[in-house]
């Protein structure tokens, strides 16, 4: 592919096996992050405290708390070779899907799952727009919902997750609504997605919106939303989206807008087809807003640098977790092979316009600071490494945060699964095989 020239930014900024107890690496990071803030606390104590030797004025333990109410998390990076006692089964436990069978296990653009906590595993299966529902072992049960307008019928299904009380919440993108699905099958209610603040303005300055999408739920209810500005236009340039919080009695608490993916546009000609196609490639190395729900929190961070965000149901700022991060520069090697890979697996009538866009996409400054992000039915944060093409093939690995922002330690995960929860005993993600084929597939997690 031809040669790329550095492109500035769109937009924004973006060993030895532990046991059970923090490792002291990790214990030394919070005291030496507490005793840094020391000063500043004292500073901030209320002019009523007893002094710098009292209870009130001792530094934090794990970082420090400003006068705001906000806590600060510096975490040193876990040593390369280092592992959390925490170990994934060496092979699935269940695994749904096949080449060829019953129509009801050919998954197609499986976009999510879930586990009930009687173990079933219910599967966000966008091309047949059903929730399709499989016993721990990965035995075909039933299918819920279907394509419709219909209350409990789906126009685009995207996200699913576990609703308090054991019920399923599944977000239908394309009518901008929420279905709540009972543990039985049956049809609970569905709710449309009411526009807030931020998707207002978005609309009367005439930006594009698309969309307004349900990602996940926290404990009390709370909606985890998003919404879009989806400029198609040609060149290099980013998503805006906007997230905000729909607690269960309609109140919306905006968390602002953030970059979305970094997306490199051509619009080509086909004369075969008579037709003029806008052909978009997400960049491989782009930037990006990563999202996950972390205890009672809704986390968000831009992939520009190491930091994440905890945000109260209510839109407030509790928690800031930082980690150090050194991000090296990707070489024209590295887009090249990443391109051709992700070519490769585009439909074949697709392929010839992505070749042809693929060698103008330009080269950005550096790779992400960490990939995607997940919180565990436990609590904690797991951050995962950007992986780079020469890593693709190995295990994801993944830094695990305590409740607090504690940076404990490292875990693997197996190699191309994209994990979509995690939970006390278990990892459950999609693979695909070499022939396009997906598989659900729940991994035993085994936390020493």
């Amino acid at each position: 592919m031809a040669k790329r020239e550095k492109a500035t930014r769109a937009s924004g900024p973006r060993g030895a096996t532990a046991t059970g107890r923090t490792p002291t690496w990790a214990a030394a990071v919070r005291w030496l992050a507490g005793a840094a803030a020391g000063a500043a606390l004292v500073a901030a104590c209320d002019a009523g405290s007893d002094g710098p030797g009292s209870e009130s004025a001792r530094p934090v333990e794990y970082g420090m708390r400003d006068s705001a109410g906000v806590v600060v998390v510096e975490n040193a990076k876990p040593p390369d070779g280092s592992r959390l006692g925490w170990t994934v089964s060496a092979s699935p436990v269940a695994s749904i899907g096949t080449q060829e069978g019953e129509g009801e296990w050919q998954l197609h653009r499986v976009g999510d799952a879930t586990k009930l906590a009687d173990g079933r595993i219910v599967v966000a299966n966008a091309g047949s727009s059903q929730l399709l529902v499989f016993d721990a072992a990965g035995t075909y049960q039933a299918a819920w919902g279907g394509p419709g307008e219909g209350p409990g019928e789906f126009a685009s299904l995207g996200r699913i997750a576990r609703w308090p009380g054991d019920s399923i919440m599944a977000s239908d993108v394309g009518h901008e609504r929420v279905t709540i699905f009972f543990a039985d099958g049956s049809h609970g209610r569905t709710t449309k997605l009411e526009g807030g603040a931020s998707a207002t303005l978005q609309r009367l300055s005439g930006s594009g919106a698309y969309g307004h999408v349900a990602l996940d739920v926290l404990p009390d209810r709370t909606l985890l939303t998003r919404t879009g500005d989806f400029h198609r236009v040609d060149g290099f340039w980013r998503q805006e989206h906007f997230y905000e919080l729909k607690s269960a009695d309609g109140t919306v608490a905006s968390l602002g807008g953030h970059g979305g993916p970094e997306t490199y546009t051509e619009s080509v000609e086909v004369p075969e087809d008579r037709m003029v196609y806008l052909t978009p490639i997400r960049h491989p190395f782009g930037k990006t807003t990563e999202w996950a729900v972390w205890g009672d929190l809704a986390a968000l961070g831009r992939t520009e640098s190491y930091e994440i965000r905890g945000y109260r149901s209510d839109g407030t700022l509790a928690r800031i977790v930082r980690r150090d991060n050194v991000v090296p520069p990707p070489t024209a090697t590295d887009l090249d092979a990443s391109l051709r890979s992700w070519i490769a697996s585009r439909p074949e009538g697709s392929r010839a316009r992505y070749q042809e866009v693929a060698p103008n996409v330009p080269m950005v400054e550096s790779f992400p600071a960490f990939g995607p992000v997940r919180g565990d039915a436990l609590g904690y944060l797991w951050v995962a490494e950007f992986k780079r093409p020469e890593d693709d093939q190995s295990p994801t690995t993944w830094t695990i945060f305590d409740q607090e922002g504690v940076a404990l330690g490292l875990v693997e995960t197996p190699a191309q699964l994209d994990v979509y929860e995690i939970g006390a005993d278990y990892v459950l993600g999609k693979t695909t095989d070499d022939f396009d084929a997906e598989y659900v597939q729940a991994w035993g997690l085994e936390r020493g």
